[in-house]
């Protein structure tokens, strides 16, 4: 249990802010190598760590937002949340029951490839912008259909960011601020949802420290990837991913 608490912790804390979709990986690695056990409770603690991770990166601007609650970047986190907890409640169901099996998993994949390549490879007409409530509601809608298997929600809201005109900084800093109340949500959902398991208290720890100390680094490095103009290298390793996801499950 604790080997599998380690992998899947350096998954959920490389995935998580990666564009990859770490559900998507979860569920791959699940299914590829016969794992079986109910991990509810190793879910909660996996996004708990990533949630600490990004509210430890993030902390001055968090810090203000709780001192501010009616400052404009608020306005924009509500209105960017409000489209996926709507989606959520309407198509879960749906979602869990019709689009769970591995040919779904593999087109989520292929999506996030696709929407990677277009939301770099598009030209602008306009210089970049800053975060607008236009803008801000693209990205908001977008992650609402991240909830498709595969699809990586931090993909796909930065790059609808990028393909409504936002620079590519905020768009990345405002798309790991959105994860914070639907990783917050998904938490509350797991818990109230599905009995909890039990877990070792040492694969806890375990899992809880290697997801965490992940998923700070990889915040850091999608920094260093996005000023670089990296995203395109995600592309065909995705595009492997759905492929795998086609023929092998």
């Amino acid at each position: 249990m604790i080997f599998i608490a380690i992998i899947l912790g350096l998954i959920q804390g490389i995935t998580e802010f990666l564009p990859i979709s770490s559900s998507g990986h979860l569920v791959l690695v699940e299914k590829l190598f016969g794992i079986e056990c109910d991990f509810t409770l190793l879910n909660v603690i996996l996004h708990l760590a990533t949630l600490f991770a990004v509210i430890l990166y993030y902390r001055k601007v968090i810090l203000y937002l709780i001192c501010h609650p009616f400052c404009k970047m608020n306005k924009f986190l509500l209105i960017a949340t409000l489209p996926a907890v709507i989606f959520v409640l309407l198509f879960h169901s749906f979602i869990d029951n019709y689009l769970s099996s591995s040919i779904f998993l593999g087109i989520g994949f292929i999506l996030s490839a696709i929407f990677i390549y277009l939301g770099v490879s598009i030209p602008r007409n306009t210089s970049p912008q800053s975060l607008k409530y236009s803008n801000v509601l693209i990205m908001g809608i977008s992650q609402a259909f991240a909830i498709f298997p595969g699809l990586s929600r931090s993909g796909t809201t930065l790059c609808f960011g990028l393909l409504a005109g936002v620079e590519r900084q905020s768009a990345l800093d405002f798309s790991f601020l959105m994860s914070i109340p639907i990783i917050l949500a998904s938490l509350i959902y797991e818990v109230f949802s599905s009995p909890v398991d039990s877990i070792e208290p040492v694969s806890a720890i375990i899992s809880f420290v290697t997801a965490f100390i992940t998923a700070f680094l990889t915040i850091k490095l999608m920094k260093k990837i996005i000023k670089n103009k990296a995203l395109l290298y995600f592309v065909p390793y995705l595009i492997l991913l759905g492929i795998l996801s086609f023929v092998l499950i």
